[in-house]
């Protein structure tokens, strides 16, 4: 509960993410402590140790708090050839001088800690290590891995985390961590994608295989070359595979030649269809309770691009409406909730707001208040239903993926002008196509796309009294 919690955390609008969820890799930095001793983050890692990052804000009653329970202390005291625990005043609002007190400092906290403490000014670490509230404790192993602990009581339940963490012990090993593609196909065709790990100690990984099975029988194996430092983490892309009909039980087993650890070698999951229709013109609706800025939302396509989204940035009790016109396809809705409470603000004397994600023809597609940390919905954009509920100004574009061409597929209820442009991912102006006024029926309009580099496109339609946006990827 947020009453409860305010005795245990300080939130800060400052830094507004999600916190980092498992597996995440842990970013190097080089920090001065308050002694003028320098100390690096994986230069500590690969001594073997394991580092407890405690980043406080000097103005922080509940860090204050946890730091008197000395738990922090005795462990560095209890363990120090096992660990290494940091104290980062990570907001940079403050001033290294509030660490000794004065200003909007809580105290002295010289009096309290007597392990490594630093001030980071940049807020550099803050915003790699995605912090949202004060304190917020990581465990990083030596493999880089970062999991958030929390205030843990005592030394002991710190020990049994620092023993969980693992590190490369083979001089040739690759590591599949996990599953991160689309849980759902859309049409029998899916975009799996798999996060892998160089678990070599002290060898460079340039090129593996991951294999898709489904029922025991390879249907894809994906190569991959590029150049992986120990520990260092890579997502591969393993699709378009198709062929795929209801739930479908998946294994991804990675090929590494002389893999000398093969224990850690597959992952699974399963794929369900995507149930859910819509037509291309799609609405999201927010309304944020009093702590707008924890509420940030995600609209993806299957290969897991991000089309739109806000990330922290929502304004308290504040309505907001996004829409667009969406290309044949799926696509992945989801919304979060740094606290965990969705937009429930009654409960703790705001508003509640509410999320809702609603089609043009078909009404309310996901809608949620009290949705925890997290709300979802993989939907599908159907030709066939936009043709029937709506023959107005029909597009189609495809093949997409596309290569060296696309077609647009255009249905006109009127004469119409038609403009088309090209925009990447920054919203920079790549090409245009200007048709001039274009007869009321259907028309086929083929774009050369061979100069484009690999990625995430949008194409822009222009009709006069409406403009039509949908994603484009180009694959080489």
């Amino acid at each position: 509960m947020k009453k409860l919690l305010l005795i245990a955390a300080c939130f800060w609008t400052t830094f507004s993410f999600a916190q980092l969820p498992p597996n995440s890799f842990g970013e190097d930095f080089t920090i001065t402590d308050i002694n003028g001793q320098e100390h690096n983050l994986y230069d500590v890692l690969d001594e073997g140790k394991t580092v407890i990052l405690d980043l406080f804000a000097v103005w922080c009653g509940p860090c204050w708090s946890y730091a008197e329970t000395g738990v922090l202390e005795d462990l560095q005291a209890a363990y120090p050839n096992d660990v290494v625990v940091m104290a980062i005043e990570a907001d940079p609002s403050t001033a290294e001088s509030e660490i000794y007190g004065g200003g909007g400092s809580v105290g002295d906290w010289t009096s309290l800690i007597d392990y490594m403490m630093a001030d980071d000014p940049s807020g550099d670490i803050a915003n790699d290590y995605a912090l949202s509230y004060y304190p917020t404790i990581y465990k990083i192993c030596p493999d880089r891995m970062v999991t958030e602990v929390g205030q843990l009581g005592s030394v002991s339940a710190f020990y049994s985390e620092i023993q969980s963490c693992s590190q490369a012990t083979f001089s040739k090993d690759m590591k599949i961590l996990e599953y991160n593609g689309v849980g759902a196909h859309c049409n029998g065709t899916a975009y799996p994608s798999v996060k892998v790990q160089n678990y070599s100690l002290g060898s460079n990984v340039y090129s593996f295989n991951v294999k898709t099975l489904e029922n025991g029988q390879e249907i894809s194996s994906t190569p991959w070359s590029g150049n992986l430092s120990t520990y260092e983490t890579a997502n591969v892309s393993l699709g378009p595979i198709s062929g795929f009909s209801g739930n479908t039980g998946l294994t991804f087993e990675i090929e590494y030649s002389g893999d000398q650890d093969s224990s850690n070698d597959t992952a699974t999951t399963t794929l369900s269809t995507v149930s859910q229709q819509s037509s291309a013109d799609v609405t999201l609706h927010i309304e944020t309770d009093g702590w707008g800025y924890e509420t940030s939302w995600s609209l993806q396509n299957m290969y897991g691009d991000i089309i739109a989204g806000e990330d922290g940035t929502l304004a308290n009790e504040t309505s907001y409406d996004w829409e667009w016109s969406l290309g044949e396809g799926c696509y992945i809705f989801t919304v979060t909730d740094s606290y965990g409470d969705g937009v429930a603000g009654a409960q703790w004397g705001s508003v509640d707001g509410i999320v809702s994600l609603q089609d043009a023809n078909y009404g309310v597609l996901w809608e949620g208040v009290d949705f925890g940390a997290e709300g979802s919905l993989v939907f599908e954009v159907s030709a066939e239903l936009d043709m029937e509920e709506n023959n107005e100004n029909f597009v189609n574009i495809y093949p997409n993926p596309s290569k060296d061409y696309t077609n647009i597929s255009l249905n006109l209820s009127t004469n119409k002008s038609v403009n088309i442009n090209i925009y990447n991912t920054l919203g920079q102006f790549v090409d245009g196509y200007n048709k001039g006024l274009m007869s009321a029926g259907n028309h086929n309009i083929t774009l050369d796309v061979d100069h484009l580099v690999e990625g995430l496109y949008y194409i822009e339609i222009n009709l006069g009294d409406e403009t039509i946006l949908t994603p484009i990827n180009i694959v080489r």
